[in-house]
């Protein structure tokens, strides 16, 4: 375990926020650090600028992230990594397709390679990032598109060589099941689990024997296909499988 002062905190949006700070070692996109404050736990966090003083973007939801919300410059930050494999350089004509606070892990790919990006949150209070964005959708329709972000990537019917894709599960198991295969080139999902070790020791993070911290968190398209518990079972902190619905 490390520690780094923190050297800004910025809210960006309703609940959303960014913390900067230098770590000793090169990050690269699609990476993710386990960071850690003191009193609660510790968790996964996407690293959305690589560069020092790196940033993490997040959404102040739960425990661990609402205590990372109230720090401060200088205040303490622990972390351990960064782990996980790492976003291929997207070929030809790219798509990004970001639901919540995915956008964070596309961020540093969205940054130095262009392309069309797809963003989806509940309402226009969500949206972050707008200069960057393309092609918005809310759930309630206060901005862009009403519904989902990938009924909106559908119904542009725009041809990519290359494509991805990062958000909640639900969302990344609707795209793989919609999407016709045929009319894209390479599909990228950045898949986020339930992680207690980010080494693949615990096996929490688990979906059909690939451990989403070391095989993981990138997977293609074609892996999904053979993830049958993709979208339709997570397991609880205590390990117990739970049914999605």
């Amino acid at each position: 375990m490390k520690f780094s002062n923190i050297v800004s905190v910025k809210k960006i949006g309703r609940d959303f926020f960014e913390i900067s700070f230098n770590i000793d070692s090169e990050v690269r996109a699609g990476q993710f650090l386990m960071v850690w404050v003191p009193g609660v736990k510790e968790i996964p966090m996407s690293v959305s600028n690589l560069k020092n003083p790196i940033t993490i973007s997040f959404k102040a939801i739960g425990e661990t992230t609402k205590r990372l919300s109230a720090m401060r410059p200088g205040d303490r930050i622990f972390y351990r990594g960064p782990y996980g494999n790492t976003y291929p350089d997207p070929k030809g004509k790219t798509a990004y397709v970001a639901g919540g606070t995915g956008i964070a892990s596309l961020l540093p790919l969205i940054s130095a390679y262009p392309g069309d990006v797809y963003y989806g949150m509940r309402t226009a209070e969500d949206i972050v990032y707008k200069n960057l964005v393309n092609f918005v959708s809310t759930d309630d329709g206060s901005m862009g598109f009403k519904g989902n972000v990938v009924d909106l990537f559908i119904r542009e019917k725009r041809k990519y060589d290359t494509v991805f894709v990062c958000g909640p599960e639900p969302m990344m198991k609707y795209f793989h099941d919609k999407i016709n295969r045929n009319e894209y080139g390479n599909i990228y999902y950045s898949l986020e689990r339930l992680m207690k070790c980010g080494v693949g020791i615990c096996d929490s993070c688990s979906i059909n024997g690939f451990r989403v911290c070391r095989d993981g968190t990138v997977f293609d398209h074609e892996q999904l296909n053979i993830m049958d518990e993709f979208g339709t079972v997570r397991r609880a902190e205590s390990g117990r499988r739970i049914f999605l619905k």
